[in-house]
């Protein structure tokens, strides 16, 4: 599993992270959620060892403190919210990056599977920057797939995906493929943290949630302990009513203040769970 302790971190004179906590297994989709500037992607770089970080950090069993690059690139693979590329690179290329930091590097025919995997077969020879914001971020999924395309290695470690934000730039349908992807990789027992702001689909897909609100743990643990009514309207300030999705079994949320006056309205303290 990964187990984060008393993660801290600052950056300039801010402390952006204030002793987070959290444990997540393989076999499961872990999510991070909550405001904007909250520390969500500061938590996911801290985790993925991107940012200078106090506390303790193990994945495996094992402190990553002085891990080699190659051990961390053989173990999990990290798609963050953008990337740009300064030279004309083709997709294919770009994908068998993932090949070079993996351990799957001598089996050529990934890149092809995984942009098949993603929707992006027959764009091989297309220029990287000619793609959509979309198909650019899927691209990117395909490379870190490559990295890391057998859920579970050789000794039997799972490996991990973190995720961040992969579906701000998609349609409803590249949302669900990406988020099929992510579910697939943890029930062939890897293990994947994705940042997240779409609370419908974190309600879908999330095995155990952590919600953070100004670089603290407010509520950790699963879906339905988690997007409930006090902490949602809590986090994010408005009145937020979950319900349960029938026939899934997945929360939804929507907010209502917002749908029913028009505008903001501070949380009360009031209201039932839901």
């Amino acid at each position: 599993m990964i187990d984060a302790r008393d993660i801290q971190v600052s950056l300039g004179q801010k402390q952006v992270l204030r002793g987070v906590d959290m444990q997540a297994k393989p076999g499961q989709v872990t999510m991070i959620v909550g405001p904007n500037g909250s520390g969500k992607t500061t938590f996911l770089r801290a985790l993925t060892g991107d940012v200078d970080h106090g506390g303790s950090l193990h994945l495996n069993g094992q402190d990553i403190t002085g891990f080699p690059s190659w051990k961390l690139a053989s173990l999990r693979g990290v798609l963050p919210q953008a990337t740009s590329l300064a030279f004309p690179f083709t997709v294919i290329e770009v994908v068998r990056l993932g090949l070079l930091a993996g351990h799957s590097s001598q089996d050529d025919t990934l890149p092809r599977q995984a942009l098949a995997k993603v929707g992006l077969a027959g764009y091989e020879g297309r220029f990287f920057q000619e793609l959509s914001g979309g198909e650019q971020q899927r691209a990117q999924l395909a490379r870190v797939l490559c990295q890391v395309w057998k859920p579970v290695s050789e000794d039997g470690a799972p490996r991990w995906l973190f995720l961040d934000e992969p579906v701000a730039a998609l349609d409803i349908g590249h949302q669900l493929q990406v988020m099929n992807i992510a579910r697939d990789f943890a029930r062939a027992g890897g293990g994947v943290i994705a940042v997240m702001h779409d609370l419908n689909l974190t309600g879908l897909y999330a095995d155990h949630i952590v919600m953070l609100t100004d670089g603290k743990v407010l509520a950790s643990g699963p879906t339905g302990q988690v997007l409930t009514r006090a902490n949602l309207s809590r986090a994010y300030d408005c009145d937020v009513c979950p319900a349960l999705l029938p026939g899934l079994g997945a929360t939804v949320v929507h907010p209502a203040c917002v749908s029913l006056h028009g505008g903001r309205t501070p949380w009360s303290g009031q209201g039932t769970e839901g």
